[in-house]
């Protein structure tokens, strides 16, 4: 009986050993390892800034939700929304309260991240 559970705890001691021995041996080798070089990064290129007097149009990112929310000229939102596609002349661009916002009528502004130059 004895001599079982010597062998058990032998076995076990063994098979352990083993096992932490393949684990250290992954490390060694992923430490060995030398990344590729990367190449230089392209640079995107990126939308050309709006202007007043230019055509704007409206996206929207929402599948569901076609409209976006018309901003007062504090950049807050009000009750009136625009569609999807709808097209603009800048009339103004000025930033507040850490938003960039397109004039597109009298009192009625865009944030400018749901507009692209036309």
């Amino acid at each position: 009986m004895l001599d079982s559970k010597k062998i058990v705890k032998v076995v076990s001691v063994v098979v352990a050993s083993i096992s932490f021995m393949g684990i250290g041996s992954g490390a060694a080798q992923a430490a060995s390892f030398t990344a590729p070089k990367l190449g230089v990064s392209e640079v995107a290129p990126t939308n050309p800034s709006i202007k007043k007097g230019d055509k704007i149009f409206v996206v929207v990112k929402d599948t569901k939700n076609q409209k976006v929310n018309v901003l007062n000229a504090n950049g807050k939102k009000t009750a009136k929304k625009v569609s999807m596609g709808s097209t603009f002349t800048a009339k103004a661009v000025k930033k507040t309260n850490g938003k960039k916002i397109v004039k597109i009528n009298k009192s009625q502004w865009l944030n400018i991240k749901d507009v692209v130059k036309d």
